[in-house]
């Protein structure tokens, strides 16, 4: 039994493989202005928190659901291949994304093509809530992340924060036009978008933010499959919020009332809705 964790919620159960499924929570169809997407299970710091929201403003958040854990498991011909729910809107980034997480898996194989093909029907099961279903111009998606980063000298995890998008800016990286480093901002709470003028919105109120480079859309080297790229290779507008989480060992923190502070921003942004915080 499918078991839902908001009243507002429904299941759409994904048809190729029913142990993985969409929650919605909310309706696409009443989304005017920002339609949310959670795509990693595992990061809910500020699911409830937008689940208010959508239950005062309307709109709707898609949650992709398994098992609880931040990869989706592809069951294919008795094998299991493990695919990046945010790496499954392009053939590219889904090959990349299986290749990384299944590096005993042959690349020519039955299974790995069977494994691309399901991936990619996946992201097109998500599309059809975010673009088919709903008519708001923007794409909302909500991410957590850990610690620091690793390499950073001093304990951090994982791969995100605001001082690792700067240097990788500072070493020639082509995917990013341009990163602000906020006033008092924990390096581990930003934004990343794909439009200019968010960007230095962002900027002006002392945010930290990322600016993702259109060159995304025809480098292959840069196509990683992920939300962001798909958005900007089609003109959508696209703000990833990202937020610090307590990891497994408890380390770092939950910054629920930044990212909270982050999502009524965003309402303020899309201009459709007064947010209770002032930007």
């Amino acid at each position: 039994m499918i078991k839902l964790a908001f009243a507002l919620s429904h299941a759409l159960t994904f048809p190729a493989q029913e142990d993985i499924y969409l929650e919605v929570i909310g309706d696409p169809q009443t989304a005017k202005a920002q339609i949310f997407y959670a795509p990693h299970e595992n990061e809910a710091v500020a699911n409830k928190y937008v689940a208010e929201k959508i239950k005062k403003f309307g709109g709707a958040l898609i949650i992709m659901r398994q098992q609880g854990t931040r990869n989706i498991t592809l069951h294919i011909n008795k094998n299991k291949v493990y695919v990046d729910p945010n790496r499954i809107f392009t053939k590219a980034g889904i090959r990349s994304s299986i290749k990384k997480l299944n590096p005993n898996l042959d690349p020519n194989s039955t299974v790995f093509r069977l494994a691309v093909e399901r991936a990619f029907q996946l992201g097109k099961f998500v599309l059809t809530q975010l673009q088919e279903k709903s008519n708001a111009p923007t794409w909302v998606a909500l991410h957590n992340n850990t610690e620091g980063f690793e390499g950073d000298n001093n304990q951090g995890r994982g791969d995100v924060s605001i001082y690792r998008y700067q240097a990788k800016l500072s070493k020639g990286a082509s995917f990013l036009i341009d990163v602000n480093v906020g006033y008092d901002q924990d390096e581990d709470n930003l934004f990343y978008v794909t439009k200019p003028e968010d960007f230095e919105l962002m900027r002006k109120y002392h945010w930290n933010v990322v600016l993702q480079n259109p060159v995304v859309t025809t480098d292959p080297k840069e196509d990683d499959g992920s939300l962001s790229v798909y958005a900007q290779m089609h003109n959508i507008r696209y703000i990833n919020i990202e937020a610090e989480r307590q990891d497994v060992d408890n380390l770092g923190k939950n910054n629920t009332e930044t990212q909270q502070e982050m999502i009524d921003f965003i309402y303020y942004v899309t201009n459709s809705h007064k947010s209770n915080a002032s930007p």
